[in-house]
């Protein structure tokens, strides 16, 4: 059986009138990297304060390893914590930097020397012990930045949107860097973002978040392939919705009554449909049928290893697809029809919580 790392048991939290978190229950097992996703404002950061004991909740209760922790103060929680603004000292050096907590820790000369040695080498900046961050690149002060938050073993490693100051190419690497370092050590993590390709490739479960809320908790595979509502389908990326209507197990457009043959739906009444763009298959022919949507071309954009199309349905519900390159293309203007796949269509319950 896993062991259970960290409990929060329904965790509430107001600001005046203002519920920033209602009822949150989560389990996180020893070992698993578990990101909180959702759109600004929903609660991620005030939860992941209330884990640290920054901030307390109004009820619930936070237990690590068994110990209810609610009224520790943060020192002694025992948890690592990465910044989004990296957060070190100007005026120390890098090995100093990844020293300071094993220093106010009162930990000997000799175990810092080791520990900070042994963090270096684990974020691949051993040759730069000595220099001080000003004399660093972005992505090298996030490493000595996760340095500091390993460098003394935490039992739980807390990241609050660590990769959304550095630039697209340093974020890919760092996130390769968090997976790798969090697996190597086998250390538990808590991981805040807004951005789902970083939840989706570095969780192994994903707790989707909205207005104080926890919506969806899964592994990402199950919140990607699965969504429980059109919030979480559209806020993870699904370009395509079609207002429908669900009855008798049959979904029909709501717009213009055309069939959509799917997987077996468990919902009646009014729902939406999402497919991704690269889902949508063109083609010349104008038939009908299920799952068969005539379309003119409104627009088109070569993305080298693909064409991105823009198409607008004689109902004005708009599709985009994608297209690879060395398949027939089309240019604006043209009648085409839009295949949607049956096995990549999902239709789901909308969300009666409005707007995030």
């Amino acid at each position: 059986m896993t062991e259970e790392r960290l409990a929060l048991e329904h965790i509430g939290k107001s600001w005046g009138r203002l519920a920033a978190l209602s009822d949150i229950c989560l389990t996180v097992p020893r070992g698993m990297f578990v990101s909180l996703l959702g759109p600004s404002g929903c609660g991620k950061t005030t939860l992941l304060r209330v884990i640290t004991g920054s901030v307390v909740p109004d009820g619930g209760r936070v237990v690590v390893d068994g110990l209810d922790v609610t009224g520790l103060p943060t020192y002694r929680r025992n948890m690592g914590m990465v910044f989004q603004s990296f957060a070190l000292f100007p005026h120390l050096s890098v090995a100093d930097n990844i020293a300071f907590p094993l220093t106010v820790r009162g930990v000997s000369r000799a175990e810092q020397q080791k520990r900070v040695a042994d963090a270096l080498r684990i974020v691949h900046l051993d040759a730069l012990a000595e220099r001080f961050p000003r004399e660093l690149s972005g992505g090298q002060q996030q490493r000595v930045g996760l340095a500091r938050a390993i460098v003394y073993q935490p039992t739980i490693l807390l990241l609050d949107e660590p990769l959304s100051n550095l630039d697209a190419s340093l974020r890919e690497e760092m996130r390769l860097e968090i997976s790798q370092i969090t697996r190597q050590l086998d250390i538990t993590a808590v991981y805040v973002t807004h951005d789902q390709r970083e939840a989706l490739a570095l969780s192994d479960a994903i707790a989707v978040m909205k207005l104080g809320r926890v919506v969806q908790f899964g592994t990402p595979e199950e919140i990607y392939s699965a969504p429980v509502n059109d919030f979480i389908a559209r806020f993870l990326g699904y370009a395509n919705e079609l207002p429908v209507v669900v009855a008798d197990g049959c979904a029909r457009i709501e717009a213009d009554n055309t069939v959509l043959e799917t997987v077996p739906i468990g919902l009646t009444g009014p729902a939406t449909a999402f497919i991704h763009a690269s889902a949508v298959v063109l083609e010349a022919s104008a038939s009908g049928g299920p799952n068969r949507l005539g379309c003119t071309v409104a627009d088109l954009a070569f993305m080298g290893d693909h064409v991105e199309y823009v198409l607008r349905h004689g109902t004005g519900l708009r599709l985009k697809a994608q297209a690879p390159i060395g398949a027939p293309m089309y240019p604006r203007g043209a009648e085409i029809c839009a295949v949607l796949a049956p096995d990549k269509l999902i239709v789901v319950a909308r969300d009666a919580t409005g707007p995030a």
